[in-house]
């Protein structure tokens, strides 16, 4: 039996919905505050959350920003007799999936609702998405766009920074598509000489150049019938732009050193880790190809805009590097936890995997401990020194003095990972609040 949360502070509006769903067959809560229905989330399986958008003094999106922050994947609707473009903007980073106005048609309500909650079941069921890992509204909209995407064969231009998940992203496309039994061709842009690109591309005719001593066939031949994944397509050189053009507009190929074209049946999808759009205004991206790779655009967010993803990744992270050392590794300690959702990731998730990845192979128990992973966070913060001086031994050693400037380190060290949260330094260093302002008082750490 479906589920559905009410929220709305009338009395007769819920009285009203409650019994439209009922009848539905659905399983209805109801409340009339953002507290209330905090608690029969907490309490209950909700599949969807059906919200006016002014509730009293509060606000449906304070109930969507708690949802949020709890790491609910329920789809979110709300009811409003009027949405300002903000709240509009704002509902969407919040994950509402849509809006109801008042007054509104029953039946249209009752299917909107139905099909959302098929969606989301649709989407549970799609083994693909398995490793688009996180719970916050990105991931969650991300998904949903996946399979929309998939659905079709327009071309697909997937930006963001380097380490986003871009290519699990084309691959997870790729996969739930009509395609996903053929070949997924991978092709990195930027690691191709320019001298070899039209061959690599498009294959080459036996005798067609020195070396050439049978024919070859070329990535998008080898991709026909699947999809080929062009990364960083902004470091192409403009003469193979204009070669690419061609075959996006024709779906044609022509191997180097023949004079017959061969159809090709591919699906492409880009991906760039720099603005296109300042890319065309420079010159150095044609901006008819542009308007060709660019037919559905996903913008993959860097993870320091997504923290409640964190987490989620690193526990899969460990999974995965646990059973591929032979370790039994198990959970990572609270203090990791509060480090790693402390740090600006510019490697993004590759670099958090990255830092999973070092500290599975240092830990020796069956928990990730802080002190595999800080070592790591000392080089990112103090250059190429460690959290440890480095001792010079000329006669005799002050050694109150190493220990002061060891422990001046770790502070300011656990300051900078918690932004400079003292509550979170000192449980990062395993030490009171009151005994880490001692020392901070004690060394000037300010």
């Amino acid at each position: 039996m479906p589920s559905i949360l009410i929220v709305d502070d009338e009395k007769s509006l819920r009285e009203v919905l409650e019994i439209l769903f009922s009848n539905e067959g659905f399983d209805v809560f109801t409340s009339k505050n953002v507290s209330e229905a905090i608690t029969i989330l907490e309490g209950n399986k909700v599949d969807v959350v059906l919200s006016d958008l002014i509730l009293g003094k509060e606000s449906g999106l304070d109930l969507a920003r708690s949802v949020n922050g709890m790491g609910l994947n329920i789809p979110f609707v709300l009811i409003t007799a009027y949405a300002s473009p903000e709240t509009a903007m704002e509902s969407v980073k919040l994950g509402v999936i849509d809006y109801i106005s008042k007054p509104f048609d029953n039946d249209k309500l009752v299917n909107m609702i139905k099909k959302l909650i098929s969606k989301g079941e649709h989407l549970r069921e799609i083994p693909e998405l398995d490793e688009i890992v996180g719970n916050s509204s990105f991931v969650k909209e991300l998904k949903k766009k996946i399979c929309d995407v998939a659905e079709g064969d327009a071309t697909v231009l997937l930006s963001g920074e380097s380490g986003t998940g871009k290519e699990l992203v084309a691959r997870a496309i790729h996969r739930i598509s009509k395609r996903g039994k053929n070949n997924f061709i991978a092709v990195n842009c930027g690691a191709i000489p320019s001298d070899l690109l039209e061959s690599e591309f498009f294959g080459y005719k036996k005798g067609a150049f020195t070396g050439a001593y049978s024919d070859k066939k070329g990535l998008f031949e080898m991709a026909s019938g699947g999809t080929i994944f062009l990364d960083e397509i902004t470091e192409l050189p403009l003469n193979m732009q204009v070669k690419l053009l061609r075959v996006l507009q024709e779906r044609k190929v022509m191997k180097v050193g023949s004079s017959e074209e061969i159809d090709i049946d591919v699906r492409i999808i880009s991906a760039t880790n720099r603005n296109i759009d300042n890319e065309v205004d420079a010159g150095r991206f044609r901006k008819d190809l542009y308007y060709r790779i660019n037919v559905v655009q996903i913008e993959m967010l860097p993870l320091r805009d997504r923290m409640e993803d964190i987490e989620p990744l690193a526990k899969l992270f460990l999974k995965k590097f646990s059973a591929q050392m032979g370790k039994n590794i198990s959970e990572i300690s609270y203090p990791v936890i509060e480090i790693l959702k402390s740090y600006e990731y510019k490697g993004n998730v590759r670099e958090l995997q990255n830092i999973i990845e070092r500290g599975v192979t240092l830990e020796k128990s069956d928990r990730l401990l802080p002190g595999s992973i800080l070592g790591y966070f000392s080089i990112k913060n103090n250059g190429h020194d460690s959290l440890l001086p480095e001792l010079k031994v000329n006669g005799k050693v002050d050694l109150e003095k190493v220990l002061e400037t060891v422990e001046k380190k770790y502070i300011t060290c656990a300051l900078n990972l918690s932004n400079n949260n003292q509550s979170k330094a000192a449980r990062m260093l395993g030490i009171s609040l009151r005994v880490l302002r001692y020392k901070m008082s004690k060394y000037n750490v300010k």
